[in-house]
């Protein structure tokens, strides 16, 4: 619940501050090198060529700047070390000038050359920056736009702590989980991995950058920051407090700051800046302050300012970066200079000399570096703000980070918009079935539809039946078999008019789905009062096994035995064939008395043309059969879009060889031309794709007649071993041999005679009872061979979604050959997405060993993990490996309790 609330704070707090998060990003980024960007816009203004005979002292150069604009007193010199900097002069405004807001009017900041005395002229690109400065504090909205930029900072606090506590594992693990973007990613994977990662590397950046930024935003932030240091609040000139926000309005220019301490605490309102700013409009902008007489002096006051520098140079023996001489308006008046070592701790750590007025004695000197810590704290908020406090380096990567904001922005949105489509789907489609399933009465009582599905077919089937029902105005209820009793089944016959309709898949040899286990064993294996029930059943399942359809059979007889009536025979589908559906959908009719009366539900499942775009041999020099890494790509513009668990069906297609011999068999044109459901194709391409009947059977046939006797070639399903983030469809198969040593049908389709390249026909089925767990509880992995490929899916997106507790057991032949994936589920295991590993290699020990083996070995651990809620996932061979896994569980657990695993959904099988 907890983590819940955290997660609806988070993406509520990125969706609704997130933009505004972007332009402060990015106007602080722009910010950062704003000085070194205006110096390389301004050479000539803001900087000097050096010339022979060095610059002026500072009297010489303040007396040419008064023979040089007559009228105008100087209130302050801002004198740098470096002989390629401009000297920067303030001027006192002029007699009757009015200041902005009620406040005293400010002097103006002139560039001079520090060689000869002359005014330079107005750098260009302020006004770019002062506009950026704007949207960054307030976003060109004065005091509203500073309160929305407040609270999206304290969003952005909220929004990294938050993120960091979704993040956070149940156990700490390899730093290279949190700190590396996994490049084989792609889509929502790794738009995840970006928001993540990267939101990780930047979260201290972020919270640094929020918790000063509101410095500025709130007085009582600031006020508790004074507090909770113990430092001293300066006052400003003009009542404005030095350490709050900068006197600029939102509509002011450079150099507008008032305050004697200004240069410590004045941001400029961005996460980015430095000495540049302290040097350009802070320090020039504070002598301004000094210098409003507003044309009030009597007589003209000619300081001498060589005696002040003489005493400055005698007080700081050390030399200095830069310092700004405040020049006393009258006699007797203090002299302050501010100045910043030669090698200051950072660029707003400043120091304060006062000079005696009279002597030129030293009366204060205020360093920095002797400031108690709480002070030197505040006095650095802005270059913590910018990151500039940790030198360039940390004032590069605080811009990096500013400039990424809107990274998290676009990936946030992104992965917020393809939950809401896929939660928008999954509703839309619930809401459809729900239709059918609280459809109004139709006089008879309501029809119980009732499924038993291991790959998802039988669920889809029954809720289409219900809804075709239900369009005919039969009222429907749905249920799984596993969650009905006798009792319910006789509850329901007692029904006036009862009817009910059982679509039923078969699994394995004759077996009931796993969800469905208990029912087979506990309902049918007693008895029900179903006398006056009438029932009808569809079976799903596949020629090929001798107990063809078992389950369904099975159940339609105890149904009968238990005095229930035929509606209709019972329905066999062999592969969901098309002419058992339609028969099934024809019988429906009699429900409603009519066949019309049933509108069509069923058709042909459609498929996309597919490319084989990689193909891999996995299993070099294995003694066992080889085993490829195959990656399919869809048609152009395709919506991947399957979960863990789910089946990629493939029309598979006949060897050419193979067609070609047949065609040499029947002595028939494989070129000529055939017409069909598809339109008209080369005979050769009708024969790829479908089942060859013994040449003498259809001998003396012409390619039409050949053509129109041809029967579809059967489907191939594989378990997907990838997500759609993946980018691409991934398959993990093995070449099956057939006694007269040809490859299998589907294997050898897709492993030998397919060129990469190549296009096959594939759909995607759902297959919901392998699909993951809706919760964080712990998984176990059970495998062998190219089971691997569905149990690589869930571990992917275990690791996607930051679940931990996972547990893997695979088997193979040889550790050296067979063990496949091994770099990625070794990475899996380092980072802490493999609590635990087991694996089983049956040809490197002296005794076989199997996955079966393993997991009695692990029984103790097997029990804890059950305990805590884990579900078990079973995916590989059908015959040997998965009946002796369940074998190992009964005797773990017991039969009943397994069987309740697989009625929750906590046992699921995937085996083939």
């Amino acid at each position: 619940m907890l983590k819940w609330f955290w997660f609806q704070l988070h993406w509520l707090l990125g969706i609704t501050a997130g933009t505004v998060l972007c332009v402060v990003g990015v106007t602080g980024g722009m910010l950062s090198f704003e000085d070194e960007i205006l110096r390389l816009l301004n050479p000539g203004v803001m900087t000097v060529a050096p010339r022979e005979g060095g610059p002026l002292a500072p009297d010489q150069l303040y007396q040419r700047v008064t023979a040089n604009n007559p009228g105008k007193t100087i209130t302050a010199l801002r004198i740098a070390a470096d002989h390629e900097e401009s000297a920067t002069v303030t001027f006192a405004p002029p007699p009757g000038a009015a200041g902005q807001g009620g406040r005293a009017p400010r002097g103006e900041n002139r560039y001079a050359d520090p060689y000869t005395g002359e005014l330079l002229g107005q750098p260009v690109g302020q006004e770019v920056f002062r506009t950026a400065m704007q949207l960054h504090r307030w976003l060109l909205a004065g005091d509203f736009g500073k309160q929305v930029v407040g609270a999206s900072t304290i969003a952005l606090i909220v929004l990294s702590l938050s993120g960091l506590y979704l993040r956070w594992p149940r156990r700490l693990s390899s730093p290279r989980v949190w700190l590396t973007l996994d490049w084989t990613q792609k889509g929502r994977s790794f738009l995840w991995s970006l928001h993540a990662v990267l939101g990780t590397w930047a979260l201290l950046f972020y919270v640094l950058a929020s918790l000063t930024g509101l410095y500025w935003s709130y007085d009582w932030y600031r006020d508790g920051l004074f507090t909770l240091t113990g430092a001293p609040r300066p006052a400003a000139q003009g009542g404005a407090p030095t350490g709050g926000p900068p006197a600029t309005s939102p509509q002011a220019g450079n150099g507008q700051t008032g305050g004697a301490q200004a240069d410590a605490t004045q941001p400029g309102g961005r996460p980015g800046g430095g000495e540049g700013q302290s040097r350009t409009r802070g320090e020039a902008g504070r002598n301004g302050g000094e210098g409003r007489t507003g044309g009030q002096a009597t007589a003209p006051f000619v300081p001498d300012v060589a005696a002040m520098w003489r005493a400055f140079e005698h007080e700081v023996p050390g030399g200095y970066l830069s310092a700004t001489l405040r020049l006393p308006r009258g006699p007797g008046q203090p002299v302050q200079i501010t100045y910043l070592d030669a090698d200051p701790a950072h660029p707003r750590a400043s120091n304060t000399l006062t000079l005696d007025g009279t002597t030129l004695a030293a009366s204060a000197h205020n360093r920095y570096d002797a400031l108690p810590a709480g002070q030197k704290l505040m006095r650095s908020v802005f270059v913590l703000h910018s990151g500039e406090y940790f030198g360039k380096p940390g004032l590069i990567l605080m811009m990096i980070a500013s400039l990424g904001m809107p990274l998290f922005a676009v990936t946030g949105w992104m992965l917020y918009l393809d939950r809401r489509r896929k939660k928008r789907a999954a509703k839309q489609a619930a809401g459809a079935l729900a239709g059918a399933a609280n459809a109004p009465a139709n006089g008879e009582g309501a029809v119980l539809v009732a499924y038993a599905s291991q790959t998802g077919a039988a669920e889809r089937l029954a809720w289409q039946t219900a809804a075709a029902l239900q369009a005919a105005g039969i009222a429907v209820t749905v249920k799984p078999l596993a969650k009905l009793d006798a009792a319910a089944l006789a509850a329901h016959a007692a029904r006036p008019g009862a009817r009910a309709l059982f679509v039923a898949s078969t699994y394995g040899e004759g077996e009931a789905p796993d969800a469905t286990r208990a029912f087979a064993r506990k309902v049918m294996g007693g008895t029900a009062a179903l006398a006056g029930l009438r029932v009808a059943v569809l079976a799903l399942g596949d020629s090929k096994y001798p107990r063809y359809c078992g389950f369904g059979l099975e159940l339609e007889r105890w149904l009968l035995a238990q005095g229930a009536e035929r509606l209709f025979p019972t329905v066999c589908a062999d592969e969901l064939a098309a002419p058992a559906l339609a028969e099934w959908q024809a019988n429906l009719g009699l429900l409603g008395g009519t066949v019309a009366a049933v509108p069509a539900f069923w058709a042909a499942p459609a498929y996309d043309r597919w490319r084989l775009v990689e193909r891999h041999l996995l299993n070099h020099n294995s003694s066992g059969l080889p085993t490829y890494h195959l990656e399919l790509e869809p048609p152009e513009g395709h919506d991947l879009h399957w979960v863990a668990g789910d089946i990629a069906e493939i029309k598979a297609c006949n060897a050419p060889d193979r067609v070609a011999a047949f065609l040499a068999a029947v002595r028939l044109d494989g070129a000529t031309p055939v017409t069909g459901e598809d339109g008209t194709e080369p005979l050769s391409a009708r024969l790829a794709r479908s089942l060859l009947p013994p040449a003498d059977t259809v001998a003396g046939q012409t390619a039409q007649q050949l053509a129109d006797g041809l029967q579809e070639l059967p489907r191939r399903d594989y378990s997907i071993a990838s997500l759609p983030q993946d980018g691409r469809l991934h398959l993990l198969v093995r070449q099956a041999r057939l006694p007269d040593g040809s490859l299998g049908l589907g294997s050898g389709w897709l492993t030998e005679h397919l060129e990469l390249g190549g296009a096959l026909d594939l759909r995607l089925r759902s297959n919901p009872s392998f699909h993951p767990q809706a919760d964080d509880r712990p998984l176990i992995l059970i495998g062998n061979g190219t089971g691997l490929a569905g149990l690589r899916a869930h571990l992917r997106a275990r690791r996607q979604q930051g679940h931990r507790r996972n547990w893997l057991i695979f088997g193979e032949r040889t550790a050296q050959h067979d063990y496949y994936y091994r770099q990625e589920i070794e990475g899996l295991r380092q980072d802490g997405f493999l609590e635990q590993l087991d694996l089983a290699f049956s040809r490197d020990g002296a005794e076989r060993a199997y996955v079966q083996d393993r997991l009695r070995q692990a029984g103790e651990t097997l029990r804890e993990w059950l305990a805590s809620g884990a579900a078990v996932y079973v995916c590989g061979s059908r015959q040997g490996m998965a009946p002796a896994v369940e074998e190992v569980l009964r005797e773990m657990v017991g039969a009943a309790t397994l069987d309740r695993l697989a009625e929750e959904g906590l046992y699921c099988r995937d085996v083939y």
